[in-house]
């Protein structure tokens, strides 16, 4: 899980890297989260697995409120499991 409570809590620098930029300007680009459309999106969610070459492409990114991230970051093993089992 990439985004922990541990890796939320570290504290940030004052130069954005290139990632936290690429992030901050899709999430200025979207201000809603995505999934459940009623709180302000605070994370840039990467819908492919690291190492991906697409992984940073824009259509392949959310932008969902904290809460909503946890629940998706939650439920990822499941899927890998479900989808390996077949």
């Amino acid at each position: 899980m990439s985004n922990t409570r541990a890796w939320r809590a570290k504290p940030r620098t004052s130069k954005p890297n290139s990632r936290q930029k690429r992030n901050g300007l899709y999430l200025d680009a979207h201000p809603i989260c995505h999934q459940c459309q009623e709180r302000p999106a605070a994370e840039a969610h990467h819908r492919l697995p690291k190492g991906h070459p697409f992984r940073n492409q824009w259509q392949y990114m959310q932008a969902l409120c904290i809460s909503c991230h946890v629940t998706t970051h939650q439920h990822e093993p499941e899927l890998v499991k479900i989808s390996l089992a077949k």
